[in-house]
C-alpha cells in the first residue's frame, strides 16, 4: 500500500517514480539508471536496510545523501538506529502523505539554493494525535501544537488559524535539549510554501520566532542553525479551516 501511496503521491508532484518490489530488484535498477533521490522501505527487515544503505553508499555514495527511510512508530529499533547513524531522513509510515513531499522537496530543490541542509527534522507529538504532555494546558479546538526533534535540538510549534480569514499565525521556539543555555538569537527562519519563501522572520533571545501567512496546504520551515547547518520542519498537511461546525488546520 505504501509504494502505490507514493507513486500517486510523488506522481501528483511532478516526480518521475520507478518502484522495485525487493531490495536486490531497486539495487540493479539504481546500478542502471541515474535517480535524484531513493524512499528506502525495508518493511521491518533491519538486515534488507542495510544491505541497501550499504550498497548505495558503495556505488552511489553522493546519492546517500538524498535517501529518505520509511519508518513505522512501533517498529524495528535498529532501522531507526541505521537512519541515524547514517543522517537519513525518516518519515513515519503512519504520517506518509503529510511528510514525504517535504522530506523529499528538501533533498531535491538545487544544490545552490540547499548546500548547507543537513537535517530534515521528525515529528514527535502532534496536538491532533497525541494527548497533551502531563503539565501542558489545553489548547482551543483550532489549535494545533507540534514538537520537532533533529539531534539534541527541539522545535515547539504553535499554528493558530485567524477566525473569518485565510490567515494563519506560526509561533515557535528553538530549544536544544543538550545544553539547555544555547541561545538561537538572530537565527533566521523561513517558511517555504510551493511557490517559495511565504514569510520569514528572526528568533529572539530565547529562541522563539513568530510568523503570520495565508493558508496554503503544504508548507515547511527552514531554520539557518549556523552557517553550514540548515534544519528543514515539513509540516503536516494544513487544512483550510471551516465557519460552521468543527474547525481545523
Amino acid at each position: 500500500m505504501a509504494r502505490d501511496d507514493m507513486r500517486i503521491l510523488l506522481g501528483s508532484a511532478g516526480c518521475e517514480c520507478t518502484v522495485a518490489s525487493s531490495v536486490r530488484e531497486g539495487l540493479a535498477t539504481m546500478e542502471r539508471g541515474n535517480f535524484d533521490a531513493v524512499v528506502l522501505d525495508p518493511q521491518s527487515s533491519s538486515s534488507q536496510a542495510a544491505e541497501a544503505i550499504s550498497k548505495i553508499n558503495e556505488f552511489r555514495p553522493n546519492l546517500l545523501e538524498h535517501v529518505v527511510m520509511i519508518t513505522d512508530e512501533d517498529g524495528d529499533s535498529e532501522i531507526k538506529d541505521l537512519a541515524e547513524r547514517y543522517s537519513i531522513p525518516q518519515v513515519q509510515r503512519n504520517f506518509l502523505l503529510q511528510q514525504l513531499c517535504g522530506s523529499l522537496e528538501a533533498l531535491l530543490r538545487p544544490e545552490v539554493m540547499f548546500q548547507d541542509v543537513k537535517h530534515v527534522a521528525r515529528l514527535i507529538s502532534d496536538s491532533f494525535r497525541d494527548p497533551p504532555p502531563a503539565g501542558m494546558r489545553g489548547l482551543h479546538d483550532r489549535s494545533r501544537r507540534l514538537l520537532y526533534a533533529a539531534g539534541s535540538l527541539r522545535v515547539d510549534l504553535l499554528i493558530e488559524p485567524d477566525a473569518g480569514s485565510r490567515c494563519l499565525a506560526l509561533a515557535g521556539q528553538i530549544l536544544d535539549s543538550a545544553k539547555p543555555d544555547r541561545r538561537f538569537d538572530g537565527v533566521p527562519v523561513m517558511l517555504q510554501g510551493w511557490k517559495g519563501p511565504a514569510a520569514q522572520a528572526t528568533a529572539g533571545e530565547f529562541g522563539e520566532f513568530h510568523l503570520d501567512f495565508n493558508f496554503e496546504s503544504n508548507v515547511s520551515l527552514e531554520i539557518k542553525i549556523a552557517e553550514t547547518n540548515c534544519i528543514t520542519i515539513p509540516l503536516p498537511v494544513l487544512e483550510r479551516t471551516r465557519r460552521s461546525g468543527a474547525e481545523s488546520l
